[in-house]
């Protein structure tokens, strides 16, 4: 099991320095993205992440099999993107303890690893909310629905449990809400444009529906990847709590 779950961590670090190649190559839509976090994004992700903990928690407690995943099958016990974590946090003897004490060269690199994934959520949420959210505006509630479970199965591949995939879309549902709020005030915004002959009337103009969705894209983005960068940085606060403590 100690090589399966060593195999996973190599391939998530491979994985993780291709996907840092292309958000370095879009790295103004990161920029936008973290420009564009507001306080009410923090607290209303704190929020969404209590709903779903909360999902979590009632779908472990009350549906069979639902601590079920690919992850468990190897001794992972959360999301494969933290698996090169989950070897530094336990004790090579396979006792499953707590390291007590790392060296600094250790807490440097958990840092270093956080550190690239905070880099990354914003091009990472920007690519999912492409998929899974644009064009939802047109969608009606069965659609929103399915999107947002198609959207919480997928993270079955990052070796999470059932439950766990069916309170991410939770967190999909409301994402997809989102969209459809930040599309339809962008439609509804008007703007005033000079004319560009002489003595012809301004106009007014709204946005197109590629406009209107690109927004909304970005939008949603700025929420996932908010949400997303909560979620690293408590796992590194209860890493340096635990070895501190």
């Amino acid at each position: 099991m100690d090589a399966v779950r060593a195999l996973i961590a190599l391939v998530v670090l491979v994985l993780l320095v291709r996907a840092a190649r292309m958000a370095w190559r879009h790295r103004q839509v990161s920029l936008r993205v973290w420009r564009a976090v507001r306080p009410r994004h923090v607290v209303g992700s704190v929020g969404l992440l209590a709903v779903v903990l909360s999902t979590l928690l009632v779908l472990l407690t009350v549906v069979p099999g639902a601590w079920i995943g690919l992850g468990s099958l190897v001794g992972l016990t959360g999301n494969a993107v933290f698996a090169p974590l989950e070897g530094v946090a336990l004790r090579a003897d396979g006792s499953g303890a707590a390291v007590a004490a790392p060296s600094p060269w250790v807490v440097a690199g958990v840092l270093a690893f956080l550190a690239l994934l905070l880099a990354l959520l914003p091009w990472l949420a920007f690519v999912e909310e492409r998929v899974f959210r644009e064009g939802l505006e047109t969608a009606t509630l069965a659609g929103e629905v399915t999107s947002a479970l198609r959207f919480g199965l997928l993270h079955l591949v990052m070796l999470i449990p059932i439950g766990a995939a069916l309170a991410i879309a939770v967190a999909g549902f409301a994402y997809g809400r989102l969209y459809r709020r930040a599309y339809a005030r962008s439609r509804a915004r008007v703007t005033w444009q000079r004319p560009s002959v002489a003595g012809a009337l301004p106009t007014w103009t709204r946005p197109s529906p590629q406009q209107a969705r690109a927004e909304a894209v970005l939008a949603t983005t700025v929420w996932h990847a908010t949400f997303n960068s909560l979620v690293v940085l408590l796992v590194g606060a209860g890493l340096l709590v635990g070895w501190l403590a």
